[in-house]
């Protein structure tokens, strides 16, 4: 058993792999009608908490976030970072967002050059989607330099983000599509508290 299997199964080991079965597990300390109904309120709060959805095209070509290289004084830095976020500071001077401190959904769908070596039938097909690249950059890393770029600028660090997608598409205008959803408010008091912490 490799020792990663072997603390798992120290710390994790005990606990069931039924999701009702965990619930109910951590109801049980939860004894008094007052909080279950506050327990009951949270749930429906949170599932209608506001999501807050913008949207933006960055008319470039796209390109994935490069290896980290280590720096002169011994820090690792990552190539064309710094100018990312300089052009990404020209697309949302004229938009009205305060910095994002809450739970946030982002997608990055990346439309790469039509080849020309496609015939004319293939061409319509990738322009319209059916047609997908499956050649470099990979994915995680194009979807990883545009979500770099919104580190600072309007959202407070990337661990806030929650859920993820990058897409790679073709078309005839190659551009960048970002689009983010985050909470108008937090989820809980403990992120609230931890946002808290980090600022």
């Amino acid at each position: 058993m490799l020792k990663m299997e072997k603390d798992y199964e120290e710390k994790y080991g005990d606990i069931t792999e039924d999701y009702e079965e965990r619930i109910n597990q951590l109801l049980t300390p939860i004894k008094t009608d007052s909080r279950r109904k506050l327990l009951q309120e949270e749930i429906f709060r949170i599932r209608n908490v506001e999501w807050i959805t913008k949207k933006f095209i960055i008319y470039l070509l796209p390109k994935a976030t490069p290896r980290p290289r280590l720096g002169q004084r011994g820090v690792f830095y990552v190539k064309g970072a710094k100018d990312n976020k300089k052009l990404f500071k020209k697309f949302i001077n004229d938009i009205d967002i305060d910095i994002i401190t809450t739970p946030t959904k982002f997608t990055c769908k990346s439309y790469f050059p039509i080849p020309s070596s496609m015939n004319q039938i293939e061409k319509v097909l990738a322009e319209i989607g059916l047609i997908r690249p499956i050649s470099k950059p990979d994915w995680d890393n194009v979807g990883k330099a545009y979500c770099d770029m919104l580190q600072g600028l309007i959202l407070y660090d990337d661990s806030l983000i929650v859920e993820g997608v990058s897409k790679k598409y073709y078309s005839m205008k190659p551009r960048i599509e970002i689009t983010i959803s985050y909470m108008k408010e937090h989820d809980s008091g403990y992120n609230r508290k931890k946002m808290k912490e980090k600022g």
